[in-house]
Order: C-alpha cells, then structure tokens, then sequence
C-alpha cells in the first residue's frame, strides 16, 4: 500500500471523528472560539489529506478522491463560526459526507477488496476516527470548564458517551474482521496471530481501545459527582492511548489489507 493513501485516510477519518463528536454539542455556550478551534481541527487534516493525494499520491486536482475533500474543506466557515441552527447541522453533515467520501476513495485506491470486505473496512475506519475524535473533543471541552465553571456536566457526559458508543463498536468490528477473515491473516507474511503480529494487534487493541474505554468509564463516574477536572485528566490520558491505536490500526492494515 502507498503511505500517503494510508497517511490521507488516517487525516480524513481524523477529520470524520472530529465532526461526528462536533455535532453532538450543537448548544453548549462555550463560545465561538470553542467551535473555532474544533472546526480548525477537522479542517487541517482535511488540507493535509489533499497534500497527500496531490503531492505524494500522484493524484490530480481534478480527480475525485481529490475533489470531494476540497468540497469538505468548503463547509469549515460555517461549523467553526457563529452559525446555529439548521445550516449547522447541513455544515456538520456536508463535511462528514465528503470526510467519509474521501475514505472510500482511499481505500478503493489501496487494495482490491470485495464489496463485504470494503464495507467493513469502512466501516472500521470510520469507528477508529470517531474513537480519535470523539475522545480528543471531549478532553478540550473537559478544559473548557476551566473558563466557564457553570457549563453544565451533562454536555461532557454527553460526550464521553459517544466515546463509549464508538469504541464499542470499533471492537465489535474488529472481532468480526477477525472471524471472517481469519484465513487471510493466518496465511499472511507475518500471520496476525503469530507472536509478532499479536504483538501488534495486541497493543492495538488494549492500548488503543480497551483501556480507553475503561478510562471513558472512570471519567463518566467522575462527572456522576461533578468533577470535570478529574475527567478531563483521564480523558487527556485517553487522548494519547487511542491516537497510539489509530496509528497502529493504519499499521496493521498496511501489513494486512484491512483496517483492524
């Protein structure tokens, strides 16, 4: 597989996960400069996913894998600004659509797949970025706090919830990734289940999604008393275990096709 098809996924499923943990704080009075610098985060991997299949990735400007990201980048002034209401949702909504067309485009580019298979792995992709996003979103707005201490919990709570949902079913997919295609890996280069390619999968897995959801459920008990300070710890350490699981997942499919 090319590294900047893989590297182009990784920023847009980055970018699908920010947006997707983005809409489900529509109303929280943080401030514009909260949605600013979160709309920000969505948008610049979304740049760099473009630089990739442009600069690295021999793709022309005027190739669809290419297109439909810039089309992502259009909505970035009305997510991240002073807009409310319904052309929120439609920014929120148009950005996602174009993040997961984007994936689509990559991952067609990169291996020649069946069409359960790339339903899978897209599926798969997606749940890792929202597990990326989700969890980087709700570690700033846990900070937020900081500068507006009556901001209700319930909207952290909220949050951590949608981090609960997504790795859940990152989990679910990968077991079943594993299940149905359990002879490709057997038979791979390095089989997934021999030591070092547990080794990986391993530390994918627990790193990345396992711990993380048991430090999703110490911060959703810490917020049951009200204590974001404390949530926002555990959600920082969160932060830096599932990006670790991000990287090793776009590692695996490098060594194994799939997404896992």
């Amino acid at each position: 597989m090319q590294w900047s098809d893989l590297g182009a996924q990784f920023c847009l499923q980055l970018t699908f996960g920010t947006l997707l943990a983005l809409a489900f704080v529509p109303k929280a009075p943080v401030g514009v400069l909260f949605y600013r610098v979160m709309g920000t985060a969505a948008l610049v991997p979304l740049l760099v996913a473009i630089l990739l299949f442009v600069g690295y990735g021999g793709l022309h400007w005027n190739e669809p894998a290419v297109m439909v990201t810039w089309l992502g980048a259009l909505a970035w002034p009305f997510y991240s600004g002073k807009t409310r209401g319904l052309a929120w949702g439609v920014a929120i909504a148009w950005g996602m659509g174009c993040s997961l067309a984007g994936i689509a485009f990559a991952i067609s580019r990169m291996s020649d797949l069946s069409s359960l298979e790339f339903l899978l792995a897209t599926l798969s992709v997606l749940a890792t970025g929202t597990v990326a996003g989700s969890v980087g979103l709700a570690m700033v707005l846990g900070h937020w706090y900081l500068t507006v201490p009556k901001l209700k919990v319930s909207h952290l709570g909220r949050l951590n919830l949608v981090t609960i949902g997504a790795m859940m079913a990152s989990l679910l997919l990968v077991a079943t990734s594993c299940l149905l295609f359990r002879d490709t890996f057997e038979h791979a280069a390095t089989p997934l289940f021999g030591p070092r390619g547990l080794f990986s999968f391993g530390t994918r897995v627990v790193v990345g999604l396992l711990l993380p959801l048991l430090f999703a459920w110490m911060a959703r008990e810490s917020l049951k008393y009200g204590n974001t300070r404390s949530a926002t710890g555990i959600l920082y350490a969160s932060t830096v275990m599932v990006l670790i699981g991000t990287a090793l997942s776009i590692n695996l499919q490098d060594s194994y096709g799939l997404p896992l």
